[in-house]
């Protein structure tokens, strides 16, 4: 597991642990961070 760190637009920080083996965007789409939507591709 890693420990990401996610800083919106107006500094506030969000530290999440992120499963080996995922992005950094689904990391951020799967811990609920704001401003990332995530809904682009897929299947």
């Amino acid at each position: 597991m890693a420990k990401i760190t996610y800083v919106e637009f107006n500094g506030k920080e969000h530290v999440v642990d992120v499963a080996n083996g995922l992005t950094v965007m689904e990391g951020a789409r799967d811990n609920g961070i704001p401003g990332i939507e995530a809904d682009c591709g897929g299947s």
